[in-house]
């Protein structure tokens, strides 16, 4: 028993040596191309420097900076990372995916059956006890603590574990600060990679119940679509505008009763992981029931799983990934645009030199 299973581990050693040492391949082979290494000066310390807590940044007041400037927050910058010299290319959606991203899409597809048969097994048994007259699970919290399970024992598996600082202070923060009346919480965060969302589950807790505001288009993806419906979750259309205020409304409902919401305030991916301007409607639903906001900022994701890729092409320990919660900040009292001048600046203060606005000066909203 001991020698068959050693046999595929040895394998996969084999393989992934090979795609490290091994030559570029020749240029006439249409299934495997040799890719260009990112070019970033700066050289990667060789230790980590621990975190204190951040300073509460809601009474700050300043003008945004002109130029970026380091503070005890922000990430060390790192050394030049070539994308990996083997894999496959899908010239028609332009998707990519290699070595380690196979390995990353074994693990989620595996257990994503188990994942989806429980999603199921809940949907089924909240319906039965529904026609019965019994209601449970009111909150829709099963579905969201199992994708939470799930993305736990995926990023375990496939070493995509991150480095999160700032939560149990956060937690004890709010668990302070809560009374029976008060609403839920709205988390924000920058987003340069789907691997932000099990990220952001990971640092908020599995035992949490929080909505996320998605893309309608995610209902289309097998087995995630199941996800965000049997959680409940909140989907908009970006292009219709019906389909906006129905999100509002919806967020405002959780928010009334509770529970938390998680939003990208800035509406779609950075392709370069710079954070870009944010969109009205999440500012507006904390505004409205006085929730408080807590930014959560996202190192280096877009270098462990760049825009273009299937998947994560290496492990988020090696980059390392740093996700950074950062303190609550109130909203009452304070008009849209001090709230989102805040984040935006909060947000700044943890994320590496690449990540920041082009000439540190804060995006602002998103007109458009």
């Amino acid at each position: 028993m001991k020698t068959s299973m050693q046999t595929p581990i040895k394998a996969l050693v084999v393989c992934l040596l090979a795609v490290y040492l091994t030559p570029p391949p020749n240029a006439g082979n249409a299934l495997f191309v040799q890719s260009f290494r990112a070019p970033i000066p700066t050289p990667r310390s060789s230790r980590l420097p621990p975190l204190p807590s951040s300073s509460t940044s809601t009474s700050s007041t300043s003008s945004p900076p002109t130029s970026f400037t380091p503070s005890a927050l922000t990430p060390p910058p790192l050394a030049p990372r070539p994308l990996p010299k083997f894999y496959y290319h899908w010239k028609k959606s332009n998707l990519k995916l290699n070595l380690f991203g196979a390995y990353y899409g074994f693990v989620a597809i595996s257990l994503g059956f188990i994942w989806y048969a429980v999603l199921k097994t809940i949907r089924l048994y909240t319906s039965i006890m529904s026609k019965l007259g019994i209601t449970v699970d009111s909150k829709k919290s099963f579905g969201i603590r199992t994708n939470a399970i799930w993305g736990w024992f995926v990023l375990r598996l496939s070493y995509n574990w991150p480095i999160i600082t700032g939560k149990k202070r956060v937690q004890k923060i709010l668990l302070n600060s809560k009374t029976d009346d008060s609403p839920g919480v709205m988390y924000v965060a920058n987003h340069c990679s789907w691997m932000d969302i099990p990220f952001i589950a990971m640092s908020i807790g599995i035992r949490k119940n929080y909505k996320i505001i998605a893309k309608s288009e995610l209902l289309k993806v097998p087995i995630l679509g199941e996800a965000i419906s049997v959680g409940e979750n909140i989907t908009v259309d970006r292009g219709s505008r019906k389909s906006q205020v129905k999100t509002y409304k919806e967020g405002l409902g959780w928010l009334r009763e509770g529970v938390s919401l998680c939003t990208f305030p800035e509406g779609t991916r950075s392709r370069d992981g710079r954070l870009q301007a944010f969109k009205r409607g999440a500012f507006k639903m904390a505004e409205k029931t006085g929730a408080v906001i807590v930014p959560i900022s996202i190192s280096y994701c877009h270098i462990l799983n760049p825009v273009d890729w299937v998947f994560p092409i290496r492990p988020a320990r090696g980059i390392p990934v740093r996700v950074h919660v950062h303190d609550p900040i109130e909203t009452v009292g304070k008009t849209e645009d001090d709230i989102v001048e805040v984040v935006q600046r909060t947000l700044c203060e943890a994320l590496p030199e690449c990540q920041q606005p082009i000439g540190g000066r804060m995006p602002g909203y998103d007109t458009s």
